[in-house]
């Protein structure tokens, strides 16, 4: 029902965006596209490796549409990106959309266009002494995406909340390292260095716990108490005022890669293997996206119990009423949260 619900507002956009394309001056005849690493990206994969976009802008007649793509380590570089002119899509945890939003509130504002997917993150460690937070001393280093912005700095910062209290949740901040997910499993894994511990989602997460000694520390289900969404797909204001054709095309085709996921995951996890050249067996995928607590879904889901955090520490200074002023109007119908 969910997904039906999705599928009507997006047909929706686009019956607008071809009401009112003509009266506007021509569309972008190239799309950028940014994501970062790993199987919460799965559906932009799925989107690159089978044309998805292009197709759906021929049949809306917008022609040869050329769509790049461009990888990142994380929300604050992606921002960058999208502010700069430099992509037209991007992906964001809720901190990135949050930050985002209020820095560029009243101007040519961020917004997210759509949910995206629900995944675990973890923290994992090398270090047989370590196992809460607790145990974390001035020489360990955990490893994320990026410091005091990421998905996984939030939940950190939470899970320091609820460990030593509210006034010390930036207690375990100093020990954070910014590294992308690939370079931070292999420098955590090599038993060498000053990485001994590595804050990831999957499939890295479970790479690392196939390794003799290491082990979970927390879980980002566990801090939050149930599922959030993972990442949403943002754009500036700019971008979907003047190519709402183009707008509206993307999201059908976001919908009918997330639909296919859906629908067959193991020709999804083949893609994954083909788009990443990862070596694990593509039953390894498998079984990592078929964990209960992974859904590919379009619908936001609990953004605003991370959202309220940042605002009541300081992280942004402009608080959302609700999840809705973090998204464009073609959202707004769903029973998101």
């Amino acid at each position: 029902m969910k997904s039906l619900t999705v599928k009507r507002l997006i047909a929706a956009a686009l019956c607008i965006a071809c009401t009112f394309a003509g009266v506007a001056r021509a569309e972008q005849t190239e799309l950028r596209i940014a994501k970062q690493y790993g199987l919460a990206y799965l559906q932009m994969m799925v989107l690159e490796d089978q044309k998805i976009v292009e197709k759906n802008a021929k049949a809306a007649g917008l022609g040869d549409l050329k769509v790049t793509w461009a990888t990142f380590r994380s929300s604050d570089v992606m921002n960058d990106a999208l502010l700069s002119g430099s992509v037209d899509f991007v992906c964001l945890g809720i901190p990135g959309i949050a930050t985002i939003w209020a820095k560029t509130k009243g101007a040519n504002e961020v917004k997210a266009a759509s949910g995206f997917n629900f995944l675990p993150l973890q923290l994992n460690t090398r270090s047989p002494n370590i196992k809460s937070l607790r145990d974390l001393t001035e020489k360990d280093k955990i490893a994320l995406p990026a410091v005091k912005v990421s998905m996984q700095a939030i939940v950190l910062q939470m899970a320091a909340a609820q460990t030593f209290g509210e006034a010390n949740y930036t207690k375990l901040d100093g020990l954070t390292v910014s590294m992308a997910h690939p370079d931070a499993m292999a420098t955590f894994l090599s038993g060498g260095g000053e990485i001994n511990n590595h804050f990831t989602s999957p499939p890295f997460i479970q790479k690392e716990m196939e390794k003799p000694g290491i082990t979970k520390v927390l879980n980002s289900v566990d801090v939050l108490g149930g599922p959030i969404s993972f990442n949403v797909v943002a754009a500036t204001s700019k971008f979907h005022g003047e190519n709402p054709k183009l707008y509206a095309v993307f999201l059908k085709s976001l919908q009918e890669a997330t639909d296919f996921i859906n629908k067959d995951k193991r020709a999804a996890a083949d893609i994954y293997i083909k788009v990443t050249k990862d070596k694990s067996p593509v039953e390894d995928i498998l079984k990592i996206m078929n964990d209960p607590q992974t859904e590919y879904s379009l619908m936001p889901k609990n953004i605003m119990k991370m959202v309220d955090f940042m605002h009541k520490t300081g992280t942004i200074k402009i608080k959302p009423d609700s999840w809705k002023d973090l998204f464009f109007p073609n959202m707004h119908n769903l029973a998101g949260s």
